[in-house]
């Protein structure tokens, strides 16, 4: 399936450079303004606050790829706050993807799932690497937009792998925009020079995030979107970041509704360390490599801090580098400063590639209740002990979806009362083969069935893979559209607080979210200091 993906790949920037569509334009290039070859069609042409774009005309839509939204972060300029993009002459060629952010390829974070490779990049990286795409259905409207955060475990990803693919989707009627920020150590290293220097560190992925928000803000009508009707979306650590941006007090006003796929309860992703904390790791990674100071630091090859940032003297393997709670960007990561509406969920097996999921017997089921809940775990022994006292393995797995579940609530319950609606889901489709009958419903595999690009992550799409995906992709785009997923001839969908969420599945339908009984007892074990976090 990755071959395949990559062969999509290929043949997706092949067909982009073959429909180019300049004619008689000028292609802006890192030496200059260059003329540009002889296309066939006459290409879609856009002014932003920058310049001119020239994209191209895809199925359904128009396509601007590569459109940078900040400066080069390299150099003087690594960790620090995004800067202006250069204005330049003529017409810039937005006809293929930017360069990805720097990261460790390949890279599958802890919790990844068997297409984890898929939502990695297999092509040129660099500092200089704040693009974004953007698929318009046409460019004289004034449609809703949706700008999608990629995930990746803070460590890696792109904004321009295929099953992020917007065409589909603005082909729906919404102006679809996936951007590209800094990961890793280069997008959220925090270190007492740094903040010496600042007034704080760390955050720099949140603040290009940030920075692309201002940008859609300035430029997104110029390309038939509403600046007043902008949607934040995200899966994994994207929505991690979707949440880190409903409190964070410079993303106030820059968007007006939110989806976090797969991001309340991702454990330490959607809990934020101190300053103080990330700073200490800061200075074992600068010790590691040997920086004297910070600008040696900066003057650094990439390579040298990628060997220093993964050196077990910074810490255990996993997700060393993620948002940080500190004063500039993120002081209250648990405060939703932005009351909207919010669509989130969960798949239904998101822990299927750890091994809680393969419990065997009694006893390694006892060894998972204690180590989930503690002092708690005669409580939820109740739960998922007897019920399947002769099938651990579906009792390990009830448990590990209903604690993400009870986790997706935990972040609910925090939420203002006053504030607007959320709209919850489980997806629980694994696909038909070897694949969806080791792993199930998977970490990630709702994505291209928002994208409804099902046909590009699966070689032989189902019908009810099909259908299911048409469901899936309107109901987005009609929270996109109003902030409410119900519309057109979709099954109703309740808000969360009805105590009921939508299973996505062959049959879609509202579905109680959990029992009264277990939902007190997840409720009293947050309140007595427990964590439901499931990496």
């Amino acid at each position: 399936m990755i071959a395949g993906l990559r062969n999509v790949r290929s043949g997706l920037l092949g067909w982009v450079v073959a429909h180019a569509g300049i004619v008689g334009l000028l292609t802006a290039t890192a030496g200059g303004v260059a003329p540009a070859a002889k296309a066939e069609t006459r290409a879609p042409v856009v002014r932003i606050d920058t310049g001119a774009l020239a994209g191209i005309e895809v199925p359904g839509a128009f396509a601007f790829l590569g459109i940078p939204y900040a400066g080069d972060t390299g150099g003087v300029n690594r960790w620090k706050a995004p800067t202006p993009v250069e204005r330049w002459r003529g017409t810039r060629a937005a006809t293929a993807f930017g360069a990805d952010c720097q990261q460790d390829p390949p890279y599958v974070p802890p919790g990844g799932s068997p297409w984890s490779a898929a939502y990695f990049p297999t092509r040129s990286m660099s500092e200089d690497c704040l693009f974004l795409n953007v698929w318009t259905p046409r460019l004289t409207g004034r449609e809703p937009v949706m700008v999608w955060i990629h995930g990746g475990g803070f460590a890696g990803g792109s904004a321009s792998v295929p099953i992020y693919d917007g065409a589909k989707l603005a082909a729906r009627g919404i102006v679809v925009v996936t951007i590209n920020y800094r990961v890793g150590a280069f997008g959220f290293l925090a270190h007492p020079a740094l903040t010496a220097e600042a007034g704080s560190s760390g955050n720099y992925g949140l603040m290009d995030q940030i920075a692309a928000l201002r940008w859609v803000k300035r430029n997104i009508a110029r390309f038939g979107g509403d600046p007043s009707a902008v949607t934040i979306a995200g899966q994994s650590a994207g929505a991690a970041s979707v949440h880190a941006l409903l409190a964070a007090p410079s993303a106030e006003g820059l968007f007006h509704r939110a989806i976090a796929e797969s991001g309340s309860g991702m454990g330490s992703l959607a809990d934020p360390p101190p300053l103080a904390v990330a700073e200490a790791q800061g200075v074992k990674v600068a010790q590691a490599a040997g920086a004297i100071d910070l600008a040696s630091l900066r003057s650094m090859p990439v390579a040298a801090i990628q060997r220093a940032a993964n050196d077990p003297s910074v810490g255990p393997p996993g997700i060393r580098f993620r948002p940080v709670t500190e004063p500039r960007v993120l002081p209250d990561p648990h405060r939703q400063r932005s009351s909207v509406p919010v669509l989130t969920g969960l798949t239904a097996d998101e822990t299927s590639t750890s091994p809680d999921w393969h419990v065997a017997d009694a006893a390694g089921l006892q060894v998972l209740l204690e180590r989930r809940f503690g002092k708690s775990a005669a409580v939820f022994r109740r739960y998922y002990g007897p019920v399947h006292g002769s099938d651990p393995a579906r009792a390990a797995r009830s448990l590990l979806r209903e604690q993400a579940i009870a986790a997706m609530m935990q972040w609910a319950d925090r939420r203002p009362r006053n504030a607007a609606p959320v709209f919850a889901y489980l997806f629980d489709h694994p696909q038909d083969d070897e694949v969806g009958r080791r792993f199930g419903s998977f970490h990630t595999s709702e994505v291209p069935y928002v994208f409804a690009t099902v046909g590009t992550a699966i070689s032989r799409p189902s019908l009810p893979d099909r259908l299911l995906s048409e469901q899936i992709s309107g109901y987005w785009t009609n929270f996109v559209r109003t902030g409410n997923p119900n519309g057109g001839q979709l099954p109703s969908w309740p808000a969360l607080y009805s105590g009921r969420m939508q299973r996505l599945s062959d049959k879609v339908e509202a579905v109680e979210v959990l029992a009264a009984d277990r939902l007190r007892d997840y409720r009293a074990f947050v309140a007595s200091g427990g964590q439901l976090g499931l990496f």
